[in-house]
């Protein structure tokens, strides 16, 4: 009787991993994003905006955390004790800070239905922090994006900024309902600023534009004294339903790099090229793009593009 059991359990074993083979390691899930390590400095609790934009001005702070909830907010350009506008108030800072939720998606700003709806303004100078862990919901971007940096001429341009796992909500609308629709209203639109906004990060940003948005990234407007983006990173980007997803339209962009995308369903373009030098596009997969993964005037190989391992389809 040993033996038969020992015949039967060898039996199983071998059919389980196959003859000479071995074991088949449990499928793993993809690790939970977790927050960037917090500067130094000591740590606030806060559950207002006032407390929250308060305490980012006191330059001792190296953590805001966010108690999880949603949080109403005006638009940031109203520049109200409920709007985030990231501007020259926080300028002074000479530390770097991060302001996080609590937990990861647990806050989110509200815009309540405002047009135009600026969920965060990163302006006049701003520098050296970190957003991460926020959903931005329910606004109408009408001509300008949910989230910019620059885009008034004569501000110092922000710099040394990071949104780290920041999702933009279908909530957040726009008119580019259709591929032919106006292109202006965007998740995140980057635009002129004295010196150019620069330094800038984008982590595991996720933007739903099945509410019309036209674009994840719009980056637009310069002039002799107010340049556009440069030294930027866009880094596991996932995009949704956008008329387009990235567009580079600004001779003075420079040193842009997108690593890793997932582009789903554009309306129209995944990826629009018109002016900049030095963008780099690495591991860019598009698909369902209602007229194809990659447009430019200037040909699929422009100078000032490099692709690598991309799939634009």
């Amino acid at each position: 009787m040993a033996s038969l059991v020992t015949v039967v359990l060898a039996l199983v074993l071998a059919v389980a991993v196959g003859i000479g083979g071995k074991a088949p390691a449990p499928s793993a899930s993809p690790p939970a994003a977790s927050f960037p390590s917090a500067p130094a400095g000591k740590t606030v609790d806060v559950s207002t905006i006032p407390s929250l934009l308060e305490t980012l001005a006191d330059d001792s702070v190296g953590q805001i955390v966010v108690a999880d909830g949603t949080y109403p907010v005006s638009p940031a350009s109203l520049r109200r004790a409920d709007s985030l506008w990231i501007g020259s108030a926080f300028a002074a800072r000479s530390n770097p800070v991060l302001v996080r939720a609590a937990t990861m998606g647990g806050v989110t700003f509200d815009g309540g239905g405002s047009a135009p709806f600026g969920c965060i303004s990163f302006e006049d100078g701003a520098h050296d922090q970190t957003w991460s862990g926020f959903d931005c919901a329910d606004g109408e971007a009408d001509s300008t994006g949910v989230v910019t940096f620059g885009g008034y001429p004569g501000l110092a341009a922000p710099y040394a900024i990071t949104l780290d796992h920041v999702t933009i909500l279908a909530s957040c609308t726009g008119n580019a309902t259709s591929a032919s629709a106006p292109t202006t209203d965007h998740a995140v639109y980057i635009s002129e600023a004295v010196g150019g906004p620069h330094d800038l990060t984008f982590t595991g940003l996720t933007v739903d534009g099945r509410g019309g948005l036209a674009s994840a990234f719009h980056f637009n407007h310069s002039d002799a004294a107010d340049q556009n983006g440069w030294d930027v990173h866009i880094n596991g980007l996932t995009v949704t339903g956008t008329q387009q997803a990235i567009i580079l339209w600004d001779p003075t962009i420079h040193d842009v790099t997108v690593d890793g995308a997932t582009i789903t369903g554009a309306l129209r373009y995944a990826v629009r090229y018109e002016a900049g030098t030095n963008i780099l596009l690495v591991d860019v997969t598009s698909s369902a793009s209602g007229a194809g993964g990659f447009y430019s005037t200037l040909g699929s190989d422009p100078p000032g593009v490099t692709f690598s391992h991309d799939s634009l389809d």
